[in-house]
């Protein structure tokens, strides 16, 4: 008798053969979609996920109310893995079908933030704030105003507005946040650890760095007793950023040396998440003038963020700029110099006028411009930088952050005319 080796069971087509009745095997798709995905088979939970949609549509039509349960967890599972695109385009679909079934208001809020989340990490950022708002009000009117949801949909609120550079309205958000989370979950609870994060980086931003270290190091210890790999390297992401824009490089290097490896390990080389964390690792190297070695981690991040959250998005901004500097470090002025002018025409196209990564952007190349005999050029741009700044186009930010934004853009134009001046004589 001769015995042959069992067969592997494709648990997805098992699931279909033993369910007849559409919804069951939608459902039961979908819990094995979470259970792979707990297990990190991310490649067998989108498979589960993805057979849940179409077994639903197969077999009630593609305008079923019942695709939007399997289609929402598709989209959660898309950001998860950084297929931000697509995330948004299930997230949408599921709306207009809860819309035209008149769906439940807190159905509908949940797939809005969910919706919010996706043009938050796409650096849509005008957008992530409108879907955070109507996320807010329908929490807010069915929820109350003190509950867990509620919080959530605030917290990205802020979040979408400091991303816009509107600091001052964020910053009292972020206190009403920490508060509610504070008296929700206790004062050692993974919420708390994310909203002292989202404070500390606002009262950076607006000179408040003092203030702001205690924030970082509260949540960086949180996040260690929390056991929760995914919110440390957040926590630890923001602390060494917060380091480096400080001018503490050196110490920078720990942190984002430990969110890479935990990058790694939760979501693996190829994740947004991952070539963010891989360039934070070149700017601290660089801030410690280690060229050399910054350069691989810029170059490897580029490549990773660009695949995942596309070639215009303003989260490569900061990427970009830092590796244009590393690479004019090491002589390859023409390749920085095509770094600075993609950077230049993303923030010109995706961001609004005044944002603060273009205003950076903009003082970094005009300082590239000034040391290759180019000050008149670097004048031009300096000047428009201020003139969205301090101008109309300001775009809601309170005087005192224009100001602060305008310190280095007044430096490099001093600098820009003092150079061209001498060249004249």
């Amino acid at each position: 008798v001769r015995i042959s080796a069992p067969t592997a069971v494709d648990p997805v087509q098992a699931i279909l053969n033993r369910e007849t009745d559409p919804q069951a095997a939608a459902d039961a798709l979908v819990a094995l979609g979470i259970e792979r995905y707990g297990v990190g088979d991310t490649a067998g939970a989108g498979a589960a996920l993805s057979a849940a949609v179409t077994v639903v549509e197969t077999r009630l039509g593609p305008t079923s109310k019942a695709v939007v349960h399997p289609l929402t967890v598709q989209a959660r599972l898309k950001l998860e893995a950084g297929d931000y695109p697509g995330a948004l385009a299930d997230l949408d679909r599921a709306l207009s079908l809860l819309d035209e079934a008149s769906a439940d208001p807190l159905e509908r809020a949940t797939l809005i933030y969910d919706r919010a989340r996706a043009f938050d990490l796409m650096g849509r950022n005008e957008e992530a704030e409108a879907a955070a708002r109507e996320s807010l009000a329908l929490r807010r009117v069915h929820l109350g105003d003190v509950h867990e949801k509620t919080a959530d949909s605030l917290n990205l609120v802020a979040n979408a507005l400091t991303a816009q550079g509107r600091h001052a309205e964020a910053d009292p958000l972020y206190r009403q946040v920490l508060g509610m989370y504070e008296v929700l979950y206790g004062p050692n609870d993974f919420h708390v650890a994310i909203v002292l994060s989202n404070l500390g980086n606002s009262l950076r931003r607006t000179g408040r760095g003092h203030q702001a270290e205690p924030l970082y190091v509260r949540a960086v210890t949180i996040a260690e007793g929390a056991d929760d790999p995914v919110l440390l390297a957040q926590c630890l992401t923001n602390y060494g950023w917060f380091l480096h824009v400080t001018g503490d490089g050196a110490r920078a290097e720990a942190p984002f040396r430990r969110a890479l490896e935990l990058a790694l390990q939760i979501v693996g080389p190829d994740h947004p998440f991952t070539g963010n964390a891989l360039a934070n690792l070149g700017y601290a190297l660089s801030d410690q003038g280690r060229w050399t070695e910054a350069e691989a981690p810029f170059r490897e991040g580029l490549a990773v963020s660009e695949a995942g959250v596309g070639a215009d998005s303003p989260d490569l901004l900061d990427t970009l700029t830092g590796y244009a500097g590393v690479l004019d470090r090491l002589g390859k002025g023409d390749e920085a110099e095509a770094l600075y002018r993609r950077a230049r025409a993303i923030a010109a196209s995706r961001l609004p006028p005044a944002h603060a990564s273009a205003l950076s952007g903009t003082e970094q190349y005009a300082g590239f411009l000034v040391h290759r005999a180019r000050s008149d050029e670097a004048l031009v741009l300096v000047r428009g930088g201020l003139g969205d700044l301090l101008g109309q186009s300001a775009r809601g930010r309170d005087w005192r952050t224009r100001v602060r934004g305008a310190r280095p853009l007044f430096a490099r134009q001093v600098e820009a005319a003092w150079t061209l001046a001498a060249a004249s004589d």
